[in-house]
């Protein structure tokens, strides 16, 4: 079908400019008459064939969680004041700085404009709008509480963006450390240590173990780097590849919930992301079959994921939430007696929200403990291998000098 771009004046007097589908330009017209706009220009758009590859749409995409979250919270704010959903998401298209959000805005606002509904229209970019957000959207329009619902997933969504933000505050020194070793792990047997082995190795006394592990490091660094880095991004590749298949993983997101140090924080907020979401969800009065499916998507661990799909199909068959909670050995008692509680009483999203709290504050807590608990670690690390260069080199001269003072006292 065509493609128009259209100027048009809505009811308030202002200027409206975007694109619609039609048949033909008289169509178009009666569309935009309909929707109670003054149309002032109206021409066909003339589309290029062919949508072979191109770097627009390879990169095409992702908008920052800031974005989406002022998108939110101004339109639950222009909503509220009564401003038509077609001029609200025309206002917001012209404000937002993501062009990747201001182009789904369009192709929303020419959904609406044919007749779709926001989360209808919404669902065509999942890259923007996950399946937690569409539905969130759908349970407001179907129940009348929009903005309601679009308040609260603001709040979520804000709260996980500090959420990450934390975490990674806590681990910017760790990261910075563990690079700076390794630049100067490269450096030291790339630069300084092949020319102490030239001295070591003409010296022509025996060379003690350490040195020769030391010479032989520096021999494979300097004749086959190349090789072992092709090795390691090979590795890398076929790393990524792998996790990137169901069982892969599924694999990788059950070993990383076992990893020293780094596992029990991803526990802690695969369990805070679970109850966050469940609880936003029941209370959009969603089913809790669709409530648990959609958790189940978005909580961010194929491994806990799993279990969430059995707990389901388990309420499927009459049984309630808890049971299979307790059954799956994968939440913590507390968890499962909450939830119990919170069927049993008829305030489960309340406990839900009790849980949620609870384990953001023992993220909180992991992540500002984080830096101590892994600097250390490094530390110990970087002076092992300090001490280990040092008694490399020192112990062949050590030998000399030890030699020649036996040969003077004879």
């Amino acid at each position: 079908m065509p493609l128009f771009s259209y100027k048009v004046r809505d009811r308030e007097g202002k200027v409206l400019t975007g694109t619609v589908e039609g048949s033909d330009l008289n169509s178009v017209i009666e569309k935009l008459d309909a929707l109670g706009y003054i149309p002032l220009q109206v021409k066909e758009i003339k589309q290029r064939s062919g949508g072979g590859f191109s770097f627009e749409n390879l990169f095409a995409g992702r908008v920052k969680a800031i974005d989406l979250i002022n998108f939110t919270r101004q339109f639950v704010t222009l909503h509220k004041a009564g401003l038509p959903m077609l001029s609200a998401i025309s206002a917001l298209q012209a404000q937002t700085r993501s062009a990747a959000l201001a182009k789904a805005l369009d192709g929303i606002r020419k959904d609406l404009m044919g007749g779709a509904s926001l989360s209808q229209a919404m669902a065509k970019y999942p890259k923007i709008f996950n399946e937690l957000y569409v539905n969130s959207v759908w349970a407001g329009e179907t129940g009348g509480v929009l903005d309601e619902i679009l308040s609260r997933l603001a709040d979520l969504l804000e709260h996980e963006r500090r959420l990450r933000s934390e975490v990674m505050s806590a681990l910017r020194y760790p990261i910075i450390l563990m690079v700076g070793m390794v630049v100067a792990v490269v450096v030291l047997s790339t630069f300084v240590l092949p020319k102490f082995i030239m001295l070591l190795t003409g010296l022509g006394s025996n060379i003690p173990t350490a040195t020769r592990i030391l010479i032989s490091f520096v021999n494979f660094m300097k004749n086959y780097w190349l090789i072992g880095f092709f090795f390691l991004a090979m590795l890398g590749i076929l790393f990524y590849t792998f996790i990137r298949t169901k069982p892969g993983r599924l694999w990788w997101d059950r070993v990383k919930l076992k990893i020293p140090i780094a596992g029990p924080l991803i526990y802690q907020m695969v369990l805070a992301r679970f109850a966050r979401m469940f609880e936003t969800l029941d209370r959009t009065g969603l089913p809790i079959l669709r409530s648990l499916a959609l958790v189940s998507k978005t909580v961010g661990n194929a491994f806990i994921s799993q279990h969430i799909d059995a707990i389901a199909e388990s309420v499927r068959r009459g049984r309630g939430i808890a049971p299979p909670m307790r059954e799956s050995g994968v939440f913590p008692p507390m968890v499962v007696q909450m939830v119990a509680t919170g069927e049993e009483s008829g305030a489960l999203d309340d406990m839900l929200r009790q849980v949620a709290d609870y384990y953001d504050t023992e993220v909180e807590r992991i992540a500002k403990n984080l830096t101590g608990l892994i600097e250390p670690v490094l530390i110990l690390i970087m002076g092992i291998g300090v001490v280990f260069i040092i008694i490399a080199v020192i112990m062949p001269y050590m030998n000399i000098l030890t030699s020649f003072g036996q040969q003077g006292m004879r």
